[in-house]
């Protein structure tokens, strides 16, 4: 198995229950084996259960509790939040959805029925940071609980740079110096952030408009001329950084593991400007009828620190209960970036929702860079 691509298929949601099976053994992780399950005594089982979420998230290490009480639940995948708010809007029926939150104000637009905060056992043992972002609620209610968070920043290889951690920033990206020698991810998603720190714009980097706009634009077209390649999938990202081909390349904090696996010198930045994180959790979609222990079993297994563990460990993304923390080796938590998971959040710039009119002027700048114009 490639565990590089493996790592990348887990990080954009397509990877499947096999290969995380293989890639926690590779990484020194046990994995539950799927339990002997003691049905109760209810007619409902965990298949009663419709789970709509990415590729991959349907292990069972993420749900133990519920697994071991119901067994596994009825799964729909999708590779793309947009896609999924698509198909709900066409018709299709979910118990429970994967949103991450700065695409919230979308979601709600598809049905989702409220929770109810007494019913979610591990909702106080979450980071106080991501627990109740305005996008939760609406009128009152709670519509989201988190699950689990990432981070977005930078590598670069140490032998091939004078790169300190003292010099690291977003604004390499814009140095000559590495022209021909970096890659970023071809997404507005990157890009603008990166060149919203970069040019020292206040406030949310995911939104600029005016003349902060025109100053981002200004580095795109300047970061065109300089980056090798812009990449869809991490995996090219990482290859190229293992050959040298490329020094510096934005990445998610799943590049950590096969990074470290191939022996390479490299660090994971920490950016003076802070990093890019994004926070994701689950939802109660717009099916009716389902029982509600079952939805509810559901979502707190996948907020309890049990499932915050193996989240760590296999995919290398923070788990929102901070309670997980002290079930992972501290040599797991600084190799994956998370030993300090609070203070790295309140030192990260979020992912905020850009509204729709607005990020379409984004792409359109960007697909016109790229085009050469």
């Amino acid at each position: 198995m490639n565990l590089v691509r493996t790592i990348d298929r887990i990080a954009q949601g397509k990877a499947s229950r096999r290969e995380i099976s293989k890639i926690a053994a590779m990484t020194g992780v046990v994995t539950l084996a799927t339990p002997v399950v003691r049905r109760p005594a209810l007619a409902q089982t965990g298949s009663d259960l419709m789970y709509f979420t990415w590729g991959g998230f349907e292990a069972p290490e993420l749900f133990p509790e519920f697994a071991a009480k119901w067994g596994d639940p009825s799964t729909s995948f999708y590779g793309d939040e947009y896609e999924a708010i698509e198909k709900l809007r066409a018709g299709f029926a979910a118990d429970v959805v994967c949103p991450c939150i700065d695409v919230m104000p979308n979601w709600m637009r598809v049905g989702l029925q409220p929770l109810d905060e007494s019913r979610l056992t591990y909702l106080d043992d979450t980071f106080e940071a991501i627990r109740s972002p305005a996008a939760a609620f609406d009128k009152g209610e709670r519509f989201y609980a988190p699950t689990y968070y990432g981070f977005s920043s930078f590598v670069y290889r140490t032998d091939l740079t004078d790169i300190t951690p003292e010099t690291e920033s977003w604004s390499l990206f814009f140095d000559e110096e590495y022209a021909g020698r970096m890659a970023m991810w071809d997404s507005t998603d990157a890009v603008v952030p990166v060149a919203s720190l970069a040019a020292g714009i206040e406030g949310d980097p995911y939104t600029p408009d005016g003349d902060d706009l025109v100053k981002v634009e200004e580095l795109l077209r300047k970061q065109r001329d300089l980056v090798r390649f812009y990449w869809n999938e991490q995996t090219s990202a990482l290859q190229a950084i293992t050959s040298g081909e490329v020094v510096l390349s934005f990445a998610w904090s799943a590049a950590i593991p096969p990074l470290t696996e191939s022996g390479i010198p490299f660090k994971w930045a920490q950016p003076k400007e802070g990093l890019i994180s994004y926070v994701c959790g689950l939802a109660r979609a717009n099916r009716e009828g389902t029982d509600e222990e079952l939805v509810y079993d559901f979502i707190n297994a996948n907020m309890s620190a049990e499932a915050g563990k193996f989240m760590i460990e296999a995919y290398a993304l923070g788990s929102a209960n901070k309670n997980a923390y002290d079930l992972v080796d501290p040599e797991t938590l600084v190799r994956n970036g998370l030993e300090t998971p609070e203070a790295s959040l309140a030192g990260s710039h979020t992912y905020q929702f850009v509204p729709v009119d607005l990020k379409q002027r984004h792409i359109a700048i960007f697909d016109e860079i790229r085009a050469g114009f």
